[in-house]
């Protein structure tokens, strides 16, 4: 008999104190019962511990604090804690439907226990508007190369898999830790994909991928580059595609740069862009970023 709980949700935290109590409620009031919280507070200087207390009286959630290592690394030590046959991945911003789990779960009985694969979620913006992604192929695999389009919430692993392919643990990474690894595991196994919401990203002021400096951003994507040029599988799998992958990239950047008003420096990493790869000029995204360049 299975005495380990079938999931185990990976909460890596630092100074959310006032958004965490959702967060975790989120994942309670789930319909499917089986599961474990692993909660790794990452050198938090607020009153998270505080604010979780009363949650520690469910034996099913674990709190753990660690020296202030970046969510990579916070990850990984709740993996190292972890019980369960699949792990995922919740920000202590974000929320889980009440029928995430029960949706993973079915979804792994109908394709035979997958190494990893990927539930749709939606965001939900300060202004109340709320956007949902377009519905991905599966597997996913190729179509990262323009882009992550998932979600670390929607995201389930074995756990052995997760052991085996860790969040890197670099600090000048975080932002794009969880796409280096997404890129990763692509290129060594399927991941699929299926168009069922059931997760919710809180999109605010204080995320990380809205508050990066130029600086950072342009240094984090070359990091990325480096890091996913020196795998060999990644190599294998995609180097005949480096032209779109780092396409697409430079987009992302292009974009960025211009929200945050370096036009000149938009316009360079657009042009590039179409020398990696000419097809991206008729792309949705492309077009964003013109416009905002051109009117901003």
């Amino acid at each position: 008999m299975r005495n380990n709980p079938f999931f185990s949700i990976i909460i890596p935290t630092y100074n959310r104190s006032a958004l965490i109590g959702r967060t975790l409620n989120s994942v309670l009031e789930q319909i499917f019962f089986d599961f474990e919280i692993v909660l790794v507070d990452d050198g938090s200087t607020d009153d998270t511990l505080s604010a979780v207390t009363s949650y520690l009286s469910d034996n099913r959630t674990r709190y753990f604090k660690i020296k202030n290592s970046e969510r990579g690394a916070a990850r990984n030590y709740g993996v190292k804690q972890s019980q369960g046959t699949y792990v995922t991945f919740l920000d202590s911003d974000d929320i889980f439907m009440p029928w995430h789990l029960k949706t993973a779960f079915e979804k792994i009985e109908l394709c035979d226990f997958p190494p990893a694969f990927h539930l749709g979620y939606e965001i939900l913006h300060p202004n109340g508007q709320i956007d949902s992604l377009p519905l991905l192929p599966s597997p996913v695999n190729e179509k990262l190369l323009e882009g992550n389009f998932l979600s670390c919430m929607g995201v389930f692993l074995r756990r052995e898999i997760a052991i085996q392919n860790p969040f890197d643990e670099d600090r000048s990474l975080s932002g794009s830790e969880d796409y280096e690894l997404w890129m990763r595991i692509a290129s060594r196994m399927p991941i699929l994909a299926f168009e069922e919401v059931t997760s919710r990203l809180i999109n605010h002021d204080e995320r990380s991928v809205t508050t990066a400096a130029p600086k950072k951003l342009i240094e984090r994507i070359s990091l990325l580059d480096i890091k996913l040029e020196a795998d060999p599988y990644f190599q294998k799998a995609f180097g005949s595609k480096k032209g779109k992958f780092g396409s697409y990239r430079t987009l992302y950047l292009s974009l960025h740069l211009a929200m945050s008003g370096e036009r000149w420096m938009a316009f360079k990493s657009l042009a590039y862009t179409t020398y990696l790869y000419p097809y991206v000029i008729f792309t949705f995204r492309f077009i964003v970023a013109f416009k905002k360049i051109i009117l901003w």
